[in-house]
């Protein structure tokens, strides 16, 4: 004869183991889910850069120059990042907000103009006292592949600025930028997150500011690679970390003429390409 009561028991045990599965299931696809938590960060990071700066000098029949201006150096800095993702109405909406900001002395080697003077005159070993800042938005959305593997697709925009403090002369390159980026993340375990991020932007709106003139360039374009990682220690307590490289070219001005007092001066920057390894390694808090 069937127990009744044995049965009653096996049902709502089988209810309860049914009620933690789903609730496990749901974590896991929700705000547990760890690529989910990833995205859902404030962090500081320290950062170190090494930048490679290359002119591609035109002859131009008034300026011929003897040699292009390189520079290259470490640059040590640091970042601020906010990023979130909506798991609820707008499923795996995706926000972030980067600034990086490195400054450092960098070896310049190039020339100056001075046409009344020899080529081996004109030649200028020094250092750069150089800052950089850059701010990167993106807004994407999410897509699960599985439970711990999503791609987000996203578009971006921010601007960038580099102070170059030379001897006897300040300069400042900027320029605004936007695009697109694709974003992997896999989650091998329930605690990391590894990712990978690729990204084309148009850089537009750009130009130079001397001590003596300024000009706009044309736009032109930059492209960046990347590999990431987030680790949970604790509680809410992230370590997170990465590597890059980016690439971007500066498409250099027309002749410009300029007066110190009255004589009359002409400048011009050149076309340039930029080479950019990136590292980070940082501690974040999820929310």
């Amino acid at each position: 004869m069937i127990n009744k009561k044995a049965i009653a028991t096996l049902t709502a045990a089988s209810l309860a183991l049914f009620s933690a599965s789903a609730m496990a299931d749901s974590a896991w696809n929700a705000s547990q889910n760890p690529i989910v938590a990833a995205n859902n960060e404030i962090g500081l990071a320290a950062t170190g850069t090494l930048m490679n700066y290359q002119e591609h000098f035109a002859t131009t029949g008034v300026l011929s120059a003897p040699m292009d201006d390189t520079e290259s150096g470490w640059l040590p800095g640091f970042s601020v990042n906010l990023s979130g993702m909506n798991d609820n109405l707008t499923k795996n909406l995706y926000l972030s907000l980067n600034y990086n900001y490195s400054s450092a002395g960098i070896a310049y080697k190039g020339f100056t103009y001075n046409p009344g003077i020899p080529n081996s005159a004109r030649r200028a070993d020094t250092t750069d006292q150089a800052t950089t800042q850059n701010f990167l938005g993106k807004l994407g959305k999410g897509f699960s592949i599985s439970n711990n593997m999503m791609l987000t697709p996203y578009v971006a925009g921010g601007f960038q600025l580099w102070n170059r403090q030379l001897p006897g002369t300040h300069e400042r390159y900027h320029s605004e930028f936007v695009g697109a980026g694709l974003m992997y993340q896999y989650a091998p375990t329930a605690r990391l997150v590894l990712g990978a991020d690729m990204r084309v932007l148009a850089l537009v709106g750009g130009g130079i500011k001397t001590s003596q003139w300024s000009s706009g360039f044309g736009t032109s374009g930059e492209e960046t690679v990347g590999i990431h990682a987030d680790y949970k220690i604790s509680g809410g307590w992230h370590v997170y970390g990465g590597l890059n490289f980016t690439h971007f070219t500066y498409t250099g001005t027309g002749i410009v003429t300029f007066y110190q007092g009255a004589t009359e001066y002409i400048g011009k920057e050149p076309p340039s390409s930029t080479n950019l390894l990136g590292m980070s390694v940082g501690l974040a808090y999820g929310y």
